[in-house]
């Protein structure tokens, strides 16, 4: 990390970035970020989950730069008319975490910047913690203590009943092991196992504040967000996306379309897929359901060839620093993955 750090200052000072951002400026750059903490949920999964001052460092350095931020139809509409502006960026954010209407949305604001959020929202409905994000925080939180599995949850399954989670291996064997023997159990029986585990733990679902973590926003507070500037769309419904079911797949998009036109005015047609997973066989079911254009984990930047149900997109996170996150906007990494592909087809 250290040498790779060293090699971008380097590029950056000999004005790398700013080659690299004459060479790509057709393309338009999809950010995605997902939760913005709301206590040490960075510090847990910072791949996941953003300090809210990475954030508004993110957000000012694009402010500064001058980027051109769009809405996410409007950049589309730009990128089919070939008529993008240099240095376009669309905001994005996945599945409705608390923090990214109490803490994002205020940043957001302040310097003007339109935004897409794709809901998930099964969860939304439920007002329970996301299980499987929830339940491998106690376990880190816990990470000096040692479980007993029989404790928490009865199974003739059990290899090894005792667990110490100062490992992530050994927290993941628990987490894991948990997800498959209460995979019946409906949400407030799965609320019931991680308040009982947070006991045993000695851990707070809440932060100091005593503000739930690990929770997507109500209805109420998704319905506030279009008229902060925050676009909602699609994310499924229980955040799963069949791949080899039609039938499915649009179960899928239809009941999460049907929640979200509760608070949604405008037309639902663009998409997120869910963890980003995602197959050609699947484009045009999506688009005989109306779906314009959907987003992946993919990275890189998106040109008028690319396929409009395959979005390119960074993910940014609290492990990605300020220097990699302008290397990835300059286009530099873009071309470094570029030069990449050349070298590995020759």
């Amino acid at each position: 990390m250290a040498f790779r750090h060293k090699i971008l200052s380097i590029v950056k000072a000999l004005g790398g970035f700013s080659i690299a951002q004459a060479l790509t400026k057709q393309g338009l750059q999809v950010l995605c970020y997902h939760g913005i903490s709301l206590h040490d949920e960075h510090c847990f999964q910072p791949k996941l989950f953003m300090h809210e001052n990475t954030f508004q460092e993110r957000m000012a350095y694009l402010d500064k730069h001058g980027y051109a931020v769009l809405p996410l139809s409007t950049a589309l509409t730009h990128m089919n008319q070939k008529t993008l502006p240099p240095k376009t960026v669309v905001i994005t954010f996945d599945d409705g975490w608390l923090g990214i209407g109490t803490k994002a949305v205020p940043i957001l604001k302040k310097y003007g910047f339109p935004s897409t959020l794709y809901v998930t929202t099964k969860d939304v409905l439920n007002e329970t913690p996301v299980f499987d994000v929830a339940l491998r925080y106690l376990l880190w939180k816990g990470k000096n203590r040692t479980i007993y599995l029989n404790s928490i949850i009865n199974s003739t399954k059990l290899s090894s009943n005792s667990v110490d989670l100062s490992t992530h291996n050994e927290r993941e064997r628990a987490a894991c092991f948990i997800s498959e023997n209460c995979r019946n159990y409906d949400y407030y029986s799965k609320q019931a196992l991680l308040l009982q585990l947070a006991r045993e733990l000695g851990v707070n679902l809440n932060s100091d504040e005593d503000i739930p973590l690990f929770r997507l926003m109500t209805m109420e507070q998704l319905a506030q967000l279009p008229s902060e500037g925050m676009d909602l769309q699609l994310h499924t419904h229980c955040h799963r996306l069949p791949r080899d079911n039609q039938k499915d797949m649009e179960s899928e998009i239809t009941k999460n379309r049907t929640v979200l036109e509760r608070i949604v005015s405008g037309p639902l047609q663009h998409l997120c897929y869910p963890s980003g997973k995602f197959h050609p066989l699947q484009f045009p079911w999506l688009k005989k359901l109306g779906i314009e254009s959907a987003t992946t984990c993919l990275s890189g930047f998106n040109y008028t060839s690319t396929e409009r149900l395959a979005l390119r997109r960074f993910l940014d996170g609290e492990n990605i620093t300020q220097l990699e996150f302008e290397a990835e906007l300059s286009g530099f990494l873009e071309l470094m993955r570029k030069l990449r592909q050349i070298l590995s087809v020759n």
